[in-house]
């Protein structure tokens, strides 16, 4: 269970959220239908739209659309879905009862990159790399315009045969 406005409430009195239930507002969060939601967890639509009418009634609001933005500024501390670890995360203690579900932590792209940093986004080619990638676009120019003019060649002798 999940309980999501920890401050203002007394223990007794905390709307809790089942884990299927934050699972459901997490796909609503992703921006996903609850048909896809549905698909992602392994149930029928119909019970994705179970759990988002109990999350609407327990955290008092109209629209699954105000549930799920309640649910990602406790969960992620901001309205918006975003795909790196909160700083508030961080601070979170396991074993207390808080605002934050287990959520499978996502690698930074730095951590994807291969031994020559081919992946990362940031990384400048080494010159090895650069010379690389220059033989390759030119060869492939070179064989894109060969194959141009054969094309060419061959209309022009369909045309005058």
């Amino acid at each position: 269970m999940i309980a999501l406005d920890k401050e203002n409430q007394d223990p007794a009195a905390k709307p809790l959220l089942s884990p299927r239930q934050a699972e459901c507002l997490r796909g609503v969060v992703e921006f996903k239908s609850a048909k896809e939601i549905a698909r992602d967890l392994g149930i029928s639509p119909h019970a994705v739209e179970k759990h988002l009418r109990l999350c609407r009634e327990k955290l008092g609001v109209a629209t699954s659309a105000e549930a799920a933005r309640i649910y990602a500024r406790a969960v992620q501390g901001s309205d918006f879905p975003h795909y790196d670890v909160s700083h508030l995360v961080a601070g979170h203690q396991k074993g207390e009862q808080g605002l934050l579900p287990e959520q499978p932590v996502r690698p930074h792209c730095a951590e994807l990159e291969d031994t020559y940093g081919a992946l990362s986004p940031d990384h400048q080619l080494n010159p090895r790399q650069t010379l690389l990638a220059i033989a390759a676009i030119s060869f492939l120019s070179i064989v894109g315009l060969l194959l141009l003019v054969a094309s060419a060649e061959g209309i022009r002798r369909l045309v005058s045969g």
